[in-house]
């Protein structure tokens, strides 16, 4: 679809102040030296978007906010917690509640030349499907690599270890995958009333994951030979990573950036103490069926979805790039959400 050329001038103005770094990015050489993996690759592959774990103060207005603007699906609740379908094409999300402590800021987000509300989410661990799995043959490499795995297992088939990344970062290694995943349809109400008229859309991708690090290329190198991501060279500050038929994800190496961003210098220098998590995810891209620029604008629009912009202007931040169409708004604990065109891996 052609956009407007209001639309388009925008997205250029918002690309340009979202990122610092913007014009020397574009300007960067690319980085084409091979990436060092920390142990010896396991073969594995990534087949399966488990699910993402989510922690926010009110876990019940999160889950209905997803629920009515993404048409993602409830499927349990127990008070504390709610795990909602995202899609065809991918897993779940596991909303949670208690969330105390302000979350580390992120700061591909923090130059959005916008006005945005309190940050009260934060994305804190993610579980992949691997295959082909084998319980004890995949406890037994991962021991082997000293990743010390935890055992996370529920009910007579859900199977999964929990490691840690580089960076403390939570991972769930898993047996999951669409055939052994949502036998049954999810149809649990929504844990609060809806915000607002519900959208209708469809999600069908992951388009990115935006994981922010202190050092991008250490962290693409343990993706790459834990769980078989492939990796794209990258300009010098992060790297474009392919998650099988999955998604994908861009490993950016920012975090002292994020750490000075907070006003922490001393963490800006030594990036975090030691054993504290330094990834933080800035946000994530999915697409949605059906795409229609002017339409999705409008929606979003309707529904009060956006942010405040320097005209203060209440609207979606136009981020238009290459063949990408997609705005970001703020879900329902003021993180930045991004919704796009991208469906498949090759489009």
């Amino acid at each position: 679809m052609t956009i407007t050329r209001r639309l388009f001038l925008q997205s250029l103005t918002a690309a340009t102040v979202a990122s610092p770094l913007f014009a020397q990015q574009q300007q960067a050489p690319r980085d084409t030296t091979p990436l060092v993996p920390p142990f010896e690759p396991t073969g594995w592959k990534t087949v399966w978007l488990d699910h993402l774990n989510y922690q926010c103060v009110d876990y019940k207005k999160a889950a209905a906010f997803y629920a009515t603007l993404m048409g993602w699906k409830v499927r349990s609740d127990d008070g504390k917690q709610a795990l909602l379908d995202m899609g065809d094409s991918s897993g779940g999300i596991l909303i949670r509640g208690g969330l105390a402590a302000p979350p580390p800021a992120a700061i591909t987000d923090a130059g959005l030349g916008v006005s945005r509300p309190p940050v009260r989410a934060v994305f804190d661990g993610f579980a992949w499907g691997i295959d082909p799995w084998d319980e004890n043959t995949v406890k037994r490499e991962l021991e082997k690599r000293g990743l010390k795995p935890v055992a996370d297992h529920h009910g007579s088939d859900y199977r999964s270890f929990r490691v840690k990344d580089p960076d403390g970062f939570d991972v769930a290694i898993t047996n999951g995958s669409r055939a052994n995943r949502r036998k049954e349809p999810a149809t649990a109400k929504l844990p609060a009333p809806a915000p607002f008229e519900p959208t209708g859309w469809n999600t069908l991708y992951l388009d990115h994951i935006s994981f922010e690090v202190p050092d991008y290329r250490r962290s693409a190198a343990f993706y790459q030979a834990l769980l078989g991501w492939q990796v794209r060279p990258g300009n010098g500050s992060q790297a474009s990573v392919q998650i099988g038929d999955v998604g994908g994800a861009i490993i950016r190496g920012n975090a002292a950036a994020r750490a000075a961003a907070r006003g922490d210098a001393s963490a800006a220098k030594a990036v975090a103490p030691t054993g504290a998590v330094t990834a933080a995810i800035g946000h994530i891209s999915f697409g949605i069926a059906n795409w229609n620029t002017e339409r999705v604008r409008e929606e979003l629009k309707k529904r009060d979805v956006v942010y405040v912009n320097r005209e203060g202007q209440r609207e979606p931040r136009p981020d238009m790039t290459g063949t990408l169409e997609s705005f970001h708004v703020p879900d329902a604990m003021g993180w930045d959400l991004q919704i796009g065109n991208k469906i498949a891996p090759n489009r």
